[in-house]
């Protein structure tokens, strides 16, 4: 198994500060950690009861901004970006990537604590951005010493445990580029649910729950507000496909505890 962690989920936002609401008030996430880092954009984490983050990136002081560039082009205040995995190895990881016939792009091996490199949906299908990590610290620690960053919430603290992230749902149209990304790059177990829906899992962080579809790419974030990681295939598909999207964030999200209460 190439990777260990399916680690967070990247969110693209005008604002840290419009996630608030949701992320910490509705659903108790802890700021980690956010740091402004120059002109291309500014990262934050926020994170729940299962080590699962979401990452929220906002637009930096350039103009030609990816994140303005990617959010403008939809015309929207926030939307998917990315799904992150930490490996073992990046560079066999790469290695493997290259043999399945995807050429991985952004590739950075510069820096021992954090080497990246990413899979584009056009290559994968899966409708958002696979981000490969190896990593030996954690962002909040490798960015201890940089003059950007901030070690407090642009809200406040939410009062409530935190929630607990233990699925995310998406929807492909093709199922044999997406085996060869999340099972035989990323080493991914995969399990059959239903007829065309397929749950994949990694030793840590969240399950990624994938459904056929026309129109391919991440669908919901289902949380627990009991802070418990369990879930079940109903409620995640009922919030993949009957939830509003929640324009704060660009994406649906749903309490799985209270939909079993309201059941």
């Amino acid at each position: 198994m190439t990777a260990y962690s399916l680690d967070h989920v990247a969110l693209a936002v005008r604002h840290w500060a419009q996630a608030g609401p949701v992320l910490a008030g509705r659903f108790g996430g802890r700021w980690r950690s956010g740091y402004e880092q120059g002109d291309a954009f500014h990262p934050a984490q926020v994170e729940y009861a299962n080590d699962m983050r979401i990452e929220l990136l906002a637009p930096g002081s350039d103009p030609s901004s990816f994140v303005r560039r990617f959010l403008d082009g939809a015309g929207v205040r926030a939307r998917p970006h990315h799904i992150t995995f930490k490996v073992y190895d990046i560079r066999d990881t790469l290695a493997v990537a290259r043999a399945a016939g995807f050429e991985p792009i952004l590739v950075n091996l510069e820096y021992e604590q954090w080497q990246e490199a990413f899979l584009h949906p056009r290559d994968t299908g899966l409708g958002f951005l696979v981000q490969m990590v190896q990593a030996a610290e954690m962002p909040e620690t490798l960015a201890a010493d940089y003059p950007g960053l901030h070690r407090t919430p642009p809200w406040p603290e939410p009062p409530a445990a935190p929630a607990a992230l233990p699925a995310v749902a998406g929807r492909i149209s093709r199922w044999d580029l997406a085996r060869r990304v999340l099972h035989d790059i990323l080493g991914g177990a995969e399990t059959a649910l239903e007829r065309e829906v397929s749950r994949f899992t990694w030793p840590a962080g969240a399950d990624l729950v994938l459904a056929t579809g026309e129109e391919s790419g991440l669908r919901a974030l289902a949380f627990r507000g009991d802070g418990t990681a369990s879930w079940e295939l109903a409620d995640v598909l009922r919030a993949a496909g009957d939830e509003p999207v929640v324009p704060e964030l660009g994406i649906r999200v749903t309490d799985l505890a209270s939909q079993r209460v309201a059941s």
